[in-house]
């Protein structure tokens, strides 16, 4: 069984290891990290994925359901199009906020996590920013 604390702790650090990653990066608004898609672009990413599971999160809370995922190819390109032409900073302070409010909504599940649930918030965490870690890797030229 999964704990919230394990989950925590394996998003703490799998964040720090991307977010070491994306320091690195000469420019992060170049295109190149995944096609054409920047390091800024990946940023708006992770974001809009932590909002959305958020939402879920805490629609399972109120009302004990965690509503539909969303088609992830077309979730991926609008989240693109509407975040390309933010800035920098914006997106930074975007994704700030919105892997803290993550973490909020995680902290509020309840326990015992069910092994579904744990495999969602996981997903959308650390198993999502290991997804892009190898991105980063051959952009930084270390894979």
């Amino acid at each position: 069984m999964t704990t919230k604390r394990e989950l925590v702790e394996a998003e703490d650090k799998s964040w720090h290891a991307l977010a070491e990653r994306i320091d690195r990066v000469a420019d992060p608004e170049a295109p190149g990290l995944n096609g054409d898609w920047s390091v800024k672009d990946l940023l708006a990413h992770v974001a809009a994925w932590h909002a959305v599971t958020t939402d879920r999160l805490e629609c399972l809370r109120s009302v004990g359901d965690l509503g539909k995922a969303p088609d992830v190819d077309a979730f991926n390109d609008k989240t693109h199009q509407e975040c390309k032409d933010l800035s920098l900073h914006d997106v930074r302070v975007m994704s700030g906020a919105a892997r803290h409010r993550f973490r909020e909504e995680v902290a509020l599940v309840e326990e015992p996590i069910d092994e579904h649930l744990a495999r969602i918030i996981a997903a959308n965490a650390h198993g999502h920013y290991d997804e892009h870690i190898p991105d980063l890797d051959r952009l930084l030229g270390s894979a």
